[in-house]
């Protein structure tokens, strides 16, 4: 077998491992986070929301999105006909007029999708943690 044969299949994992990385979000100047999430099967149905503004819920908020490697991905996954899970919206609001940026996950059957990377799993988890909302038994 040729050398070059050997690492092939380390290249080619480092590649798909840098494809799906996305860009990381730019966190500096942020003055306000809006969460929100929505779970319309199975039930409980609700929602709930969030807004971080203050100086030490934004560094903490930050320091998730590092430690998870929070990424912005070029394209968004869709969910292949999954019905029912939660849908989740994080809205970064920059000082300066700054446009805001825009996170969509969407956790369901075991599969998360949407436009954000990294161990989004985990962030998910912490936003729950801050996450307070209404729900019920019937929709």
């Amino acid at each position: 077998m040729p050398r070059w044969a050997s690492v092939l299949p380390l290249w080619l994992g480092a590649a798909a491992v840098v494809a799906g990385c996305g860009s990381p979000v730019d966190t500096s100047g942020v003055t306000q986070v809006q969460m929100s999430s929505y779970q319309a099967l199975p039930p409980p149905y609700g929602s709930a929301q969030a807004v971080l503004t203050s100086a030490g819920s934004l560094a903490t908020f930050r320091k998730a999105m590092a430690s998870d490697g929070i990424g912005l991905s070029t394209t968004s996954t869709s969910s292949n006909g999954c019905t029912g899970g939660i849908e989740y919206t994080i809205v970064l609001i920059r000082s300066g007029g700054k446009a805001p940026t825009k996170l969509d996950a969407y956790d369901c059957g075991g599969q998360i999708t949407g436009n954000i990377t990294g161990n989004v799993s985990g962030f998910l988890d912490y936003a729950n943690t801050l996450l307070v909302g209404t729900l019920t038994a019937s929709g």
